[in-house]
């Protein structure tokens, strides 16, 4: 099933609804190796075909659309594309046509059971998908990050199984490359300091910031990752995606 609609410069057909597009991706994710220390992960370049990826880039809102995640974190803006926990709405209301038009799309093709099974079956096996599935929800937003910007090391709340990151610079952008999600090890005799301390981890491998690639972990006890301080002037777009457990 596909869904098109005319371009923003109007002599173009994009689809936005495929099918094709969730199962491209699909394929993808299922047959890129799965990193099993510290914790499962995985990294997978090209994650869309260039075609949807342009689109993505094209509709991606406008800076004036993001509000700050929160006040621990002014320098990331969101978009929720589903609704937030906190207070139940989503935030395609405030874009325009075409970037609501496609984000819907994305919701609809992405957020759905298909592809939260693949996420929990692919880092973690059919067990995973046994126990947690018909329990879990998919959570989604847009991110953009300006200088400044860092998330020190955490584990992600409980209600969280798998955490999906979807990198979106221009695909000759490679600003923010070093900036990508870490995964972290804790250092021998660092279980009593701030465990938010850039100082009690090592640094095992981090995720190349780079266009049209995505970074998925599977959440648990010792998933410990962050951000780097973003010490440049970019602008650091992403989508952030979780399958998490039911309010």
């Amino acid at each position: 099933m596909s869904t098109q609609i005319e371009s923003q410069q109007g002599s173009m057909s994009t689809t936005l609804f495929d099918d094709s597009v969730r199962a491209a991706a699909e394929y993808n994710l299922r047959n890129k190796p799965i990193m099993r220390w510290p914790y499962s992960h995985t990294l997978v370049n090209s994650f869309f075909g260039k075609e949807y990826y342009c689109e993505m880039i094209s509709a991606f809102p406008d800076d004036d659309a993001f509000t700050p995640l929160n006040k621990y974190h002014p320098d990331r803006g969101t978009v929720f594309l589903t609704p937030d926990r906190e207070n139940g709405t989503d935030d395609l209301a405030q874009l325009d046509d075409h970037q609501r038009e496609f984000w819907g799309c994305f919701v609809r093709m992405f957020g759905g059971g298909e592809f939260r099974r693949a996420l929990l079956e692919t880092l973690g096996g059919s067990g995973l998908v046994d126990s947690h599935f018909a329990q879990t929800r998919s959570l989604i937003h847009l991110s953009l990050d300006r200088k400044g910007y860092q998330i020190r090391p955490h584990t992600d709340v409980a209600s969280k199984i798998v955490t999906a990151l979807f990198y979106l610079p221009d695909e000759d952008d490679f600003e923010a490359a070093e900036f990508g999600t870490s995964v972290l090890v804790e250092r021998n005799g660092s279980e009593n300091s701030d465990p938010h301390d850039w100082s009690g981890y090592d640094t095992a491998f981090t995720a190349p910031f780079i266009a049209n690639s995505m970074f998925a972990f599977r959440v648990g006890e010792n998933s410990w990752h962050g951000v780097k301080p973003v010490s440049k002037p970019i602008r650091r777009r992403s989508i952030q995606y979780f399958v998490i457990l039911n309010d």
